[in-house]
């Protein structure tokens, strides 16, 4: 039985032009057949959407062209490809499902540095020297970089500071697909704290769990495990991902961080907190919609809202 996901419909219509959908370049994935438009935020588990959406084109019989790494495939089913007037039609209607998921903004950049420049050997070299033109760079080195405040105009190529050119991995999620616009739009935004289940919700409300969701998430044969039909085809989406995420990282993790550098990353990024206290997000708490983005986006930060997310 299919659940049915809030319909949105911005109260002003919106309207996309050329240059927006070239920001958005490779981070929105689109779907016309199921109506699915995805906002792929880096280090909130984009990879498995990524996917996702390569199984839902047509792809889903045959695990050794879906399941391939899609970041560098040229067949993505991009947002980015369409014509702006095409664009526009699709953010405006509400049969369309527009959805985002979040993560908490210190908990993404800690793995994102974490996984570009501690694990940076991978990529062909440290995220420090490729971005920051440094030999190495430890934790409390890369917060005070990119929590710099700038005084002047912000130059497209500086990787110093937040903005909206920062590295994609650790920009304010704010930024993302052009979200600071068309947040309104989305009427499924969902929590990377509970991926599991937010992401069943979401697929069993456009009934796609059982062909898409339910199974065949399990990576493939890694020569540790006897290669049966059963392994080979068994997995839940985000089933083994989160249960490993969680059973290794918390108590690891608890030893880069201090109080000040903490609250220095809230700092830093108070305009994410603004948004997710706006539109009333929890990261423990049940997937939302942006629709209340539209009449707070222009507004203070909200410290008196969701002290949860006090950014002050």
């Amino acid at each position: 039985t299919r659940d049915l996901l809030p319909r949105v419909a911005p109260a002003t219509r919106l309207e996309y032009r050329e240059v927006e959908l070239k920001y958005a370049a490779h981070h929105m994935y689109v779907n016309k057949e199921h109506k699915l438009l995805y906002c792929a935020v880096p280090k909130v588990a984009c990879t498995e959407f990524m996917r996702l959406f390569f199984r839902l084109q047509g792809q889903n019989e045959d695990r050794n062209k879906w399941l391939v790494d899609p970041h560098f495939r040229s067949d993505k089913p991009l947002f980015s490809k369409l014509d702006p007037e095409e664009a526009t039609e699709i953010i405006n209607d509400p049969e369309w499902t527009k959805f985002v998921f979040f993560r908490d903004p210190a908990e993404r950049l800690l793995s994102a540095f974490i996984d570009k420049f501690e694990k940076g050997a991978r990529y062909g070299g440290s995220y420090s020297i490729g971005v920051f033109k440094r030999r190495s760079m430890n934790f409390s080195e890369f917060v005070d970089v990119v929590s710099r405040r700038h005084t002047g105009p912000v130059k497209r190529s500086d990787p110093h500071g937040l903005h909206a050119w920062t590295n994609p991995h650790w920009r304010p999620q704010r930024f993302m697909c052009n979200l600071e616009k068309f947040l309104p739009a989305y009427n499924f935004v969902g929590s990377f704290s509970k991926l599991r289940e937010h992401t069943e919700h979401l697929l069993r409300a456009k009934g796609l769990w059982d062909d898409y969701g339910r199974s065949g998430w399990r990576p493939p044969h890694n020569g540790r495990r006897k290669r049966t039909q059963a392994n080979i085809t068994a997995g839940a989406m985000f089933e083994r991902n989160i249960a490993r995420h969680r059973a290794t990282s918390a108590d690891k993790n608890k030893s880069y961080w201090t109080p000040q550098l903490l609250a220095a990353v809230k700092r830093a990024y108070w305009q994410d907190y603004e948004m997710f206290n706006a539109i009333n997000f929890s990261f423990q708490g049940d997937p939302v919609t942006g629709a209340a983005w539209a009449a707070h986006h222009s507004d203070p930060i909200l410290c008196e809202v969701a002290p949860q997310f006090r950014p002050c």
